[in-house]
């Protein structure tokens, strides 16, 4: 209750920190795992390592759009059920989850095997890449069944309200994978192969770590085992509420091979490394963001609820602010230092430098845009407008960006490829302002209903 009378009253700014900070901090945890591996790998092995990695990331990917499909669609249902009080109802949910996620943990586990060539051409492996590529993708199938279960078991926390429990998991799974990648590499020398493998030891402590909530009884579900049968009610419900995130991520995991291919062919193998460094500072720098946008949207969602139309703008404003300070502070980092940035992952290979440098450059500089799509999104997500949100992301990441990557390389080069990543952001970020300005003044007719109605309400009770 003092929680809903903070959402309420509570400065706006305060609020969106005391939201966002975690958010923000368990996505940037996430993101080490691939930011570290291609730091230590990217010294150790060189450019060749970390276009290795980058060919095997679509796969891995794709296992976070699963993770995504089961854990929003399990999480939303198990809020509402608890909300309801229907505490077995919920444990049946996570249940079924955790069922869905071990034989989706096993379908990965086999595709990659029987099918690992094929996996990491379509991610742009040549067949310099191909070795490189299977010994490190080969010990990441082991992990698969840790990380979903970890990723799951993180929705299923947070849907109990114990969001700092589950922030937790993450930074344990990055600390312990930042440790274990200096033993691996530096002390041992294993190369790529001791990057998967610390890698999956960190993923399989971070499992561990948030099993230990239900074993320790933290929270109110348990895990009970009669309920992991699957029931297809239920499973039904799962799908169709996290089907739009698994869209959004299945369409990354797309671009990120379509990517691959066409640096490929334009760039060659050391274009593809520059592309595995890029979106490695590209998770520093972009999805801090993201976290603004999660934690703006329980606010906007409160009031909106609450009729505080006024709250509810006055909140979609500070995050818009945030965002865009925060990307065009990133921009000047970009532009201020882009070598610099680049150095961290490698410093022996000067065309590597050059050619991870000048992209980061073109592809950051109209990245201010992305955070009125963001902000956007998330604001149609609270306000319930789901479709809306979906058609923002389909148009930004489909529609605006891979005609460009088709048409621009053959004209353009490499720098084509790069190009499209701020075409994708004007026309999203446009198409976003466009929407947000409409939202705005249905939000206004909306604010003045309300405010006719409580008048209408206080002279009917005078």
């Amino acid at each position: 209750m003092d929680m809903f009378r903070r959402m309420g009253e509570e400065s706006i700014p305060r609020l969106l920190f005391h939201f966002s900070a975690p958010a923000i901090t368990g996505l940037v945890a996430n993101a080490l795992y691939n930011i570290v591996d291609r730091i230590f790998v990217g010294h150790a092995v060189g450019p060749t390592g970390i276009a290795a990695i980058a060919v095997a990331f679509p796969f891995m990917v794709a296992g976070v759009a699963v993770g995504l499909l089961v854990g929003v669609g399990s999480s939303a249902l198990i809020s509402i059920s608890l909300g309801q009080k229907k505490h077995r109802h919920a444990e049946n949910i996570m249940g079924n989850a955790i069922c869905l996620l071990g034989l989706a943990s096993i379908f990965a586990m086999i595709l990659g095997w029987f099918f690992l060539d094929v996996v990491l051409r379509l991610g742009g492996a040549t067949e310099t890449l191909l070795p490189y590529g299977r010994s490190y993708l080969q010990i990441i199938l082991i992990g698969i069944p840790f990380s979903l279960l970890s990723f799951g078991f993180n929705y299923f926390i947070r849907a109990e309200g114990f969001p700092r429990f589950a922030m937790m998991t993450l930074l344990l799974g990055a600390g312990s994978n930042i440790l274990l990648d200096a033993l691996m590499i530096l002390v041992f020398n294993m190369g790529l192969e001791g990057a998967a493998l610390a890698t999956i030891i960190s993923q399989m402590l971070a499992a561990l770590w948030a099993l230990s909530f239900y074993v320790r009884k933290k929270g109110t579900l348990r895990i009970r085992f009669k309920y992991m049968c699957l029931r297809k009610d239920i499973v039904k419900r799962i799908v169709s509420i996290g089907m739009a995130p698994f869209i959004l991520e299945s369409t990354f995991t797309f671009i990120l091979g379509l990517l691959n291919q066409r640096l490929k062919v334009y760039g060659g193998e050391v274009a593809i490394s520059a592309l595995g460094v890029f979106f490695s500072l590209d998770s520093m720098l972009f999805l801090p963001v993201l976290g603004v946008g999660e934690g703006a949207q329980p606010i906007i969602g409160y009031n909106f609820g609450a009729r505080n139309i006024d709250r509810v703008k006055s909140t979609i404003k500070f995050a818009l602010g945030g965002a865009i300070a925060f990307f065009a502070l990133s921009c000047i980092v970009v532009y201020a230092f882009p070598q610099c940035l680049v150095k961290v992952f490698n410093s022996t290979s000067p065309e590597l430098i050059s050619m991870a440098a000048r992209g980061l450059v073109i592809s950051y500089s109209c990245v201010v845009f992305a955070g009125i799509t963001i902000v956007a999104s998330y604001t149609f997500q609270a306000l319930g407008l789901g479709r809306q949100s979906l058609l923002l992301n389909i148009c930004r990441q489909v529609l605006f960006f891979i005609p460009p990557l088709l048409f621009l390389p053959p004209l353009l080069g490499t720098d084509g490829v790069w190009m499209a990543f701020p075409i994708s952001d004007v026309g999203g970020g446009l198409l976003a302002a466009f929407l947000l300005k409409r939202q705005f003044q249905y939000l206004e007719r909306y604010r003045i209903e309300t405010v006719s109605e409580e008048r209408q309400d206080v002279q009917t009770t005078a």
